[in-house]
């Protein structure tokens, strides 16, 4: 017959117990520091992250509403405007239309237009307006308006410009669009009046 060994296990001694368990406990309360240590990070991160400002992808219409030039007139000519609050403007000058677009689904072109308020108590009948470019006078836009505005009443929209990518005349204009468009910075931009027609 054949004999089965038997195993033989020999328990722990008191002291080597009491060694086990200090190393597990050091082990679970490293465990604990590094834990709330991450915790604590990851916390600190998000609210950096949530508390610095983010720059928008593109030009929205709330940074369009920032740009406003308010003029003064002599007669028929203006002879000072600014981006600045004036006291009792005769003209108010808006770039409320500013879109990107896609035409065939494959050519790109911005849609822009500016609008006069009529302030002067004398109804408009015509006007021209200029978007200039601080460091590209050769990219500036002429606006044309070609509407009856009463006073106290604003242009619209209705006819616009179309700035098309594909045409090389207005390429450097195409660029300098593209470029306050999705940096959403238009602080490059000023505006004038340069011709007014009244009744």
């Amino acid at each position: 017959m054949t004999q089965m060994k038997q195993k033989t296990f020999t328990l722990p001694s008191q002291e080597g117990s009491k060694k086990i368990l200090s190393s597990k406990f050091k082990f679970g309360l490293r465990n604990f520091y590094v834990m709330n240590i991450l915790k604590f990070f990851a916390v600190a991160f998000i609210l950096l992250a949530l508390t610095l400002p983010v720059k928008a992808e593109y030009l929205r219409e709330d940074d369009l509403k920032s740009l406003k030039y308010s003029c003064y007139l002599d007669g028929d000519i203006p002879v000072f405007c600014s981006d600045q609050e004036i006291d009792d403007p005769h003209i108010n000058i808006y770039l409320p239309l500013f879109k990107s677009i896609m035409i065939d689904e494959k050519i790109h072109a911005f849609r822009i237009m500016a609008t006069l308020e009529n302030l002067y108590k004398r109804n408009l009948v015509g006007a021209k307006v200029k978007l200039k470019f601080k460091d590209n006078p050769d990219s500036n836009i002429e606006f044309i308006i070609n509407e009856r505005i009463k006073y106290k009443m604003l242009s619209t929209t209705n006819f616009s410009h179309l700035i098309r990518s594909d045409v090389p005349s207005v390429r450097d204009t195409y660029n300098s669009l593209y470029s306050a468009y999705y940096n959403a910075d238009i602080s490059n931009f000023e505006m004038a009046i340069t011709e007014l027609h009244f009744d």
